[in-house]
C-alpha cells in the first residue's frame, strides 16, 4: 500500500465477510483500505515493508482471510498465494521506489509533482490487482473455514495466527517485526 493521505475513516467491522462472494477481490479492497486508513496501522505496516520486505497485501489478506473465517495458514498454502502476487509484485518494488523517489524531488521541482501523481494512481491500481490474485488464490486454498460469521475472539486468534506465520517467514524472532505486528493486531481490533 501507499504512504496514506488523508481518507475516509471507518471501521472494519462495517465489512460484512459474506457480500458479493462473486467478486472477493472487491471485498478485500474494501477491507484493506478501512484497515490501512485506522490510525497506526499505515506506519506499522510500511515499518514491516520497508524493515523487512514485508509484502502488505499479503499482511491485510491474514485479517481479510480471519475475518471470513479462516483460522490460518494450511501447510503449503502461503508459498502459494505469495507466488500468486510475486509478477506483480516485482513490478511494484521499482514502481514505489520511483513514486518515492519523485515525492522528494517534487518539493525542489514542481513539475513532478504530477508524474508522481500519475504514479501513485498506477500503483494503487497494481495494488488492486496483486490483492484480486491474493484474493483468488486464497479462496481456493485448503485452509480450513469456519461456517458462519466468526466471534470476535476466534476472529483475533485467526488474525494473530495468520500474522504470526508470516513474520515468522520474513523475520524469524526478530523482535521489532513482532512489536509491529502486535500493534498491528492491536490496531485492528480496538
Amino acid at each position: 500500500m501507499t504512504e496514506s493521505d488523508s481518507g475516509p475513516k471507518t471501521a472494519i467491522s462495517t465489512e460484512n465477510p459474506g457480500q458479493n462472494p462473486e467478486q472477493p477481490a472487491a471485498g478485500f479492497w474494501a477491507f484493506s483500505l478501512s484497515l490501512y486508513d485506522r490510525p497506526g496501522a499505515a506506519e506499522a505496516c510500511l515499518a514491516l515493508q520497508d524493515g523487512f520486505r514485508a509484502d502488505v497485501n499479503l499482511l491485510l489478506l491474514g485479517f481479510w482471510r480471519a475475518r471470513r473465517g479462516y483460522a490460518g495458514w494450511a501447510e503449503t498454502e502461503l508459498d502459494r498465494v505469495e507466488a500468486a502476487a510475486a509478477p506483480v509484485n516485482a513490478v511494484l518494488g521499482p514502481l514505489r521506489d520511483a513514486r518515492r523517489a519523485l515525492k522528494a524531488l517534487r518539493e525542489s521541482e514542481p513539475t513532478a509533482d504530477a508524474l508522481y501523481v500519475e504514479i501513485k494512481a498506477l500503483e494503487l491500481k497494481l495494488e488492486q490487482v496483486a490483492q484480486a490474485w491474493l484474493a483468488a488464490a486464497s479462496r481456493i486454498g485448503p485452509a480450513q473455514r469456519r461456517s458462519g460469521t466468526p466471534h470476535r475472539d476466534d476472529e483475533i486468534d485467526a488474525a494473530a495466527a495468520h500474522l504470526a506465520a508470516y513474520l515468522e517467514r520474513i523475520a524469524p524472532d526478530n523482535p521489532q517485526a513482532l512489536q509491529f505486528g502486535a500493534d498491528l493486531l492491536r490496531i485492528a481490533f480496538t
